[in-house]
Order: C-alpha cells, then structure tokens, then sequence
C-alpha cells in the first residue's frame, strides 16, 4: 500500500494487485484516525488491465506536465 497523502487527520492510499493474467485490482481508501469509528474507507475500487493502468498513468502524467 502506497501513502498517497498524509497529515495529523487525513491520509489517503493507493494499491494495485495483480489478479490473473493482464487484470489488476486498484484500490484507492482514505483513513480519518479522529473518526468517531475509525477505519479505512473504499474511495475507489476496480478492475483494470495493464494497458488501463498505463492510460491513467498517462493522464496524471500529462496532467502534472501541463502544470509545470
């Protein structure tokens, strides 16, 4: 699990993990630790091939070009 973002009463994670063959599960959850019930909560969660994952890569990328 990759920390995404983090600070004192927010934190957001990312995972992917591979399936079978070219499918991978994509996980995105955040954690309020101050929450009354504290846990991770599923913000995003899908499957996706490699070809799609390399896709959004391209996009953040792009996105993070554009802004520099």
């Amino acid at each position: 699990m990759a920390n995404i973002q983090s600070n004192p009463s927010w934190q957001l994670d990312a995972i992917v993990k591979p399936i079978q063959g070219d499918q991978h599960h994509l996980l995105i959850s955040s954690f309020v630790p101050t929450a009354r019930w504290p846990e991770h909560r599923v913000r995003f969660s899908g499957v996706l091939s490699k070809e799609e994952l390399k896709r959004l890569r391209d996009v953040i990328d792009e996105a993070l070009d554009t802004l520099a």
